[in-house]
This record gives structure tokens, sequence and C-alpha cells, in this order.
């Protein structure tokens, strides 16, 4: 067999074998070429100089596995031939074929190859990598679900009009109706909906207004304590009225050992001091012993505390949701409690004159320079608690006004939208009347000479005050301006009240309530022009059905 072999370099003396060529690379890169084996029978060293090839090409790694020692073998004395076939030019292209160079390549026909292999790798990582292939393996769905726990990118139409909106807060009206709210003065969904936008667009919450006033309602210098003689303590009775009927409240008294101006002045005794809950129940048990209860506001108390002590909400509640317990309806009770106190204490500290006796039978008089200690002390005891409970109620305001009513039915919404009417119109008749007092007193005594902490005082609280009237007012139309809701208020079913009792006082509120509508109308107090514009003036005019 060793005689047979062809020996070419015999056989064709003179003929001129081309330098070697480059090998062909791929269109996809350096890392892209093609790798291939050899084998024991597929080796080719005798017609290829790997010699010459490794010196042209600097001695670079080859992707081709050979084995050398059959070609050193086989290459005669020095190893290798050096010669190398190299694939004809454009120019010597008797065939007519297009080089490769002047072809552009597809990145779809050829296929994709991965690294060049090594001894490591397994023949998984060999296989090509299609990222199209691996997209189309996977379902599109699977492609665009979310990783667990994930929220979806919320995309913004207007970036810099958000951040506007968010540093400045949604108003009333975008809040609770979940609407889009633009950062002008007044936004474009209250220019559509309210008579006086610039007013009613309100962004500020309730309980920002009051912020850190805690003496809010504070409008005179608290009283000081002063030295009194204890073993001439007496017991005097402080009444609303001078009328033998009226409610009284005992307190222990006692004169000053120092009295100013040398007139006779007395302090209530340090061994009976003043209590909130005595003077809850003392104005409690006068707002009920009231005579005149047809009009709107006496009729309105009376319901209120009828509703609170029968616990109204919570019967209803039961009748309508088969005893299951709400926890809204939970924070609303908790809220009507401290309505009620607020109230309460709002008649103590909103009365121009008490009145004292010392007999029950006897007649009262009013409260002159002698008990004008005393009665700065009930009165000041009162502007505390309401300063607290202010605060603690108008944040219960703003907590359901950022969250809906969960878990409430068709059969209760309707019963905790009556107990946010009572509640709406307890906190409007408030504002209304505390700034209808202020005014008087002003007028009465419009500056104090010197005083200027107390002038700044009253300001301010005429302010806040005007401001929390606007936006009670606007959250109470945004909660009741649909003719149905608010139809159910002015015709309630008997079903939204604890018993029938509560049902036919609350029917003598509603009937009451266009008698108070006409006076608001020819009266002219601070914040009735934006009432009249936002609530009487749309209620007035709706029809009422009949009694049920």
């Amino acid at each position: 067999m060793s005689s047979l072999m062809l020996d070419r370099s015999r056989i064709v003396p003179e003929f001129a074998w081309p330098e070697p060529a480059a090998a062909p690379r791929s269109s996809q890169g350096p890392d892209r070429d093609t790798a291939s084996t050899s084998s024991q029978s597929d080796d080719w060293s005798d017609l290829f100089d790997w010699t010459a090839w490794n010196a042209r090409n600097g001695d670079a790694p080859s992707d081709v596995t050979t084995q050398s020692q059959h070609s050193h073998s086989a290459a005669g004395g020095n190893g290798a031939p050096a010669f190398f076939p190299r694939s004809p030019g454009p120019a010597s292209d008797a065939d007519g074929d297009i080089p490769m160079t002047d072809v552009e390549s597809d990145p779809h026909v050829w296929p994709v190859l991965g690294p060049a292999p090594t001894r490591e790798m397994s023949p998984e990582e060999l296989r090509p990598h299609h990222p199209s292939q691996l997209d189309m393996a996977v379902p599109r769905a699977a492609q665009n679900e979310r990783p667990q726990g994930q929220k979806r990118a919320r995309v913004l139409e207007s970036p810099e009009q958000t951040k506007e909106v968010r540093d400045a807060g949604a108003c009333y009206h975008c809040r609770m109706n979940k609407s889009k709210c633009s950062p002008a003065a007044a936004c474009e969904s209250c220019l559509k909906q309210h008579p006086r936008p610039e007013l009613a667009c309100v962004r500020q919450l309730l309980s920002t207004m009051v912020g850190g006033q805690s003496v809010r309602w504070h409008l005179n210098d608290p009283p000081r304590r002063e030295t009194l003689d204890e073993s001439s303590s007496f017991t005097f009775l402080i009444s609303f009225s001078d009328k033998p009927s009226s409610r009284y409240l005992p307190l222990k008294l006692a004169p000053l050992i120092r009295p100013d101006q040398g007139t006779l002045r007395f302090g209530i005794s340090s061994t009976q001091p003043l209590y909130e809950k005595a003077l809850l129940e003392w104005a409690k048990d006068d707002m009920q012993a009231e005579s005149k209860h047809d009009d709107f506001e006496s009729l309105l108390n009376i319901f209120h505390i009828c509703h609170v002590s029968r616990k109204g909400l919570e019967k209803a509640i039961e009748r309508g949701n088969a005893g299951k317990s709400i926890k809204v309806v939970d924070k609303q009770k908790e809220l009507l409690s401290d309505l009620l106190d607020f109230k309460l204490m709002w008649k103590i500290w909103s009365s121009k004159d008490l009145f004292g006796r010392q007999q029950e039978a006897g007649a009262g008089r009013p409260l002159g320079l002698q008990f004008s200690s005393v009665q700065n002390w009930i009165r000041c005891t009162a502007a505390k608690a309401i300063s607290r409970l202010e605060k603690k109620i108008l944040d219960a305001f703003d907590e359901f006004l950022k969250k809906d009513a969960a878990g409430l039915t068709a059969a209760t919404r309707p019963i905790l939208e009556v107990s946010r009417w009572l509640s709406l119109w307890q906190m409007i008749l408030i504002y209304r009347q505390s700034l209808r007092s202020l005014q008087e007193h002003n007028e009465a005594e419009p500056y104090v000479p010197g005083a200027v902490e107390i002038n700044e005082k009253r300001r301010k609280f005429r302010t806040t005050s005007a401001e929390l009237l606007r936006s009670i007012v606007v959250i109470y139309w945004e909660l009741f301006h649909k003719p149905k809701t608010l139809q159910s208020i002015q015709n309630p079913d008997v079903r939204l009240f604890g018993d029938d009792a509560l049902h036919r006082g609350f029917q003598g509120v509603v009937a009451a309530a266009p008698a108070f509508y006409q006076q608001v109308m020819s009266l002219s107090l601070p914040g009735d022009e934006f009432l009249r514009a936002h609530l009487i003036d749309r209620e007035a005019k709706k029809p009422k059905t009949k009694r049920r």
C-alpha cells in the first residue's frame, strides 16, 4: 500500500502553489467561528502545511483539532508541507462564482454558532442560542406576567402637573369622586360643579386647618389661680337662665382673701373642683328641658341626644346587617358621641350670661363682677374640652373622606348616611353660630387696648372657623348632591332607625328645615352667602314626596 501512495511533489514538480489564504470567517464576529473536530480517518495533514499556517497567522489558536503527531510523520523530514491551497479571487474565477466578500450577509441565512468549544463544555452548552426561539417557546401570557407582589408601573401623562397636584393636594370634590384634579386655584371639576368654585375648591384637610391650636377656643386669657378662704365656702347654683325651672350646676364657692379694688369676689373652691363630666350632664339636662322644641336646631339637638343614648345607629345596623359588626359604623358611633359632647360644651362656651342662685326654687340673677372668676373658669374648662374634641372630630372626618365605607350593603348604607347628615349639620350650625357670636362680641368690644395677643386670637379664630364652615358645606354637598341620596334623607324609611320614636323625631327635624332655610336667606351672617349658594338654594327647590 505504501508504494501506491501518490506523491504530489514528484508528479508536478514545476507547479507553483499559491500562498495560503485566511480561513473564511463567520459574519457574526470573531467569536462565531465554525467549530469542527477531526478523527484518525479524516486526517488531511499530508495535504496541509500547518507550520506555515501558524507562522502566517501569528500562532493564533485554531478551532480545528488535529493530530499533530500524525501530521508531522506524514510530512517528511521537516514535519509538514509548505503549501496551502488558496481559493481563487474574482479575476481568476473561471466558474463565475461570486466571492463571499461581495455578498450581503443575512443573519437568518447562516446558523448562529456558539463560542469555540472547550474540553469542559457539555453538549447542551454547544447548542446554538436563539432568543427568538426561546421567546416562541414561552407563552405570551407568561412573558407579561409580573412577579407576585410587584405593582404595575404607572405611566403619567404629565409628571410635572401630577407633582404639582400632589404637593398642593387634591380638592374635596376630586378626592371624594376619585376624579382627576388640576393644580389651578380652582380645578376644572370645581369650575363645572360649584357656583363659587374659587371658595369651594378646598384642598387642605380639616385637621390641618386647626393645626397645633390646642387652645383655639380660648379667646380671652385664662383666669388666674387665687387664694380663697376655704373656711367660708358655700354652695351656689349656676344656670343658663333666670327661670326657676332651669337646670342648675351646683358649685362650691369661697371668697378671695385679697380681693382686687376692695370688692368682695368669689372663686371655685379647690375642695370641689370643676369636672368636665359635670358640665356635660348640666348642659344635656338643660338642652332636653327647653320648652321651645319647634325650631330646626333644637329638634336636631334632641334627636342627636336620643340617637346616642338609645344607640339608634347600633340598633339600625344590627337590624339591617343581621347583627354583624362593621368597622366604619363603630367609628361613626364614636364620632356621634364626641360630636354631642362638642355641642354641649359649645352651649356653655357660647352663653352670653350665666345666672346664679342659692336656692333651687329661687330666681336666678346674672353673674356680675363678684362672680366673674367663676364664669371665666366655667368657660375656660369648656373651651379646653372643645379644642380637644374638635381636633378628634376633624380627624374622624378626614378618615372617612379618605376611605370608602367598606362592608356596607344596600340596606346599611342609608343608615350611615343619616348619621353623617346629622354630624355635618351639627358642625355647620356650630361654626355658623360661633362666627355670629364673635361678630356680636367684636361689635360690643371691637378692640381691646393693649391686648395684641387677644386681638390676634380673635382674628385667627374667625379666619379658621370660616374656612372650616366652607369645607363642611362642600363635604355636605358632595355627599348629598345626588337627588336619590337627598330624597332618602328627606323621606327616610323607618328601617333606617333603631325604633319608631327616633324615626318620628328625625321626620320632625326634616320638617323644620324649610323654616330654617328662610331664616338664613333673610339674614346676613358671616358664611351665609356660601351656605345659601351651595346648600339652601338647591335643597329648598327640591320637590318633596309624600311621607312614608
